[in-house]
C-alpha cells in the first residue's frame, strides 16, 4: 500500500521535568514495582541487567534509542542526521521498522553506517536503500530471523487492527523485533496496535512499545498487551500526549503483577 504522504500527522508532546508532577525522577532510569520514572532524555541512561552486564537505553527522539547491550550496539529507526547520535557510540546493529519519514532516512543511514555494522528492514525497504548500503543489510520478512554475531534478530509482524492504525500501517508491510542478547530477550515494537503475533509473546525481558493512538496502541490496549505478554520492564520509546502516558501509568499500576516502566522524556 502506497501513502501519498509518509509522516503521519499530528503535534508529538514532550515530556519535561516541569510537569511530571508526581511521577518519581530516578537518574538511573529503574522503577520501583508500582511506580513510571520519567527522566530527562540528557540524564543517565536507563539500566537493565543481563548476563554478563548492563542494557543502557537512552532516548535520542520518538522511537529512536540507542541500546547499549554486552552483544554491540543497537539504533532504532535513526532519523534526523548523524549528528543526533555524536553522543553515543557507532551502531552494530540498526533496526528499521517501516518506511514512513519518522522511522526510515537513508541519508542518515549513509552518516551512520560502518562497514561492520548490520541494517535490518523489511524486504521492501531493500529497494529504498542507496546501492552503497545494500551489502549492509538483511531483509527480514515477518516470522523470519537472522542470526548475527552475539545477537538474533526475529521480525515481528506490526500493523493496525483498523481505522487510522490499519490505513498508516497494514499488515505484511512493518516489522517488530525481538532481539535477543547476552540472555534477554527486547521486543521493539515499530508502529503497532496489540496484534497477536504481539500478544503471543513469552520471555520478554524489555518491551519497547509506542503509545501513539490512534496510529499505535493506546493506553487502555498497552496495558492489556503488558498483562498478557507480561514483560519483565516496558519501555515507552514513542508518545503523543502526556494524557496518554499518565493513563498508560494509571492502567499499568492496577495490575497485579505490574511490570517496571519506564517513561524517559523524549526530544
Amino acid at each position: 500500500m502506497k501513502m501519498a504522504n509518509t509522516r503521519k500527522p499530528g503535534p508529538i508532546r514532550a515530556l519535561t521535568a516541569a510537569v511530571l508532577g508526581g511521577v518519581l525522577l530516578n537518574a538511573a532510569g529503574l522503577l520501583g514495582p508500582n511506580g513510571v520514572v520519567a527522566q530527562p532524555a540528557q540524564v543517565a541512561a536507563s539500566g537493565f541487567r543481563a548476563e554478563s552486564g548492563d542494557i543502557l537505553v537512552r532516548p535520542v527522539q520518538q522511537m529512536s534509542v540507542v541500546i547499549e547491550t554486552p552483544g554491540g550496539v543497537i539504533y532504532t529507526d535513526p532519523t534526523g542526521g548523524a549528528d543526533r547520535y555524536a553522543a553515543h557510540p557507532r551502531p552494530d546493529l540498526i533496526l528499521i521498522s517501516h518506511e514512513h519519514d519518522e522511522h526510515y532516512d537513508a541519508r542518515t543511514l549513509e552518516e551512520l553506517v560502518g562497514p561492520g555494522t548490520r541494517i535490518v528492514v523489511p524486504p521492501y525497504i531493500m529497494e529504498r536503500l542507496p546501492r552503497s548500503l545494500r551489502g549492509n543489510a538483511i531483509p527480514l520478512a515477518n516470522g523470519t530471523g537472522s542470526e548475527l554475531a552475539a545477537m538474533r534478530v526475529e521480525a515481528i509482524p506490526a500493523y493496525g487492527l483498523g481505522g487510522e492504525a490499519a490505513r498508516w500501517h497494514p499488515r505484511g508491510r512493518g516489522n517488530a523485533y525481538v532481539v535477543t542478547v547476552d540472555g534477554r530477550r527486547l521486543y521493539i515494537g515499530g508502529s503497532t496496535e496489540g496484534v497477536p503475533e504481539m500478544l503471543e509473546l513469552r520471555g520478554i525481558d524489555i518491551a519497547f512499545l509506542p503509545l501513539y493512538p490512534p496510529y499505535a496502541l493506546g493506553p487502555e490496549e498497552a496495558a492489556r498487551v503488558a498483562s498478557v505478554m507480561r514483560p519483565k520492564s516496558i519501555y515507552i520509546y514513542q508518545y503523543d500526549s502526556l494524557r496518554s502516558r499518565d493513563e498508560f501509568a494509571r492502567r499499568i499500576g492496577g495490575l497485579e503483577r505490574p511490570p517496571r516502566v519506564v517513561a524517559p522524556d523524549i526530544p
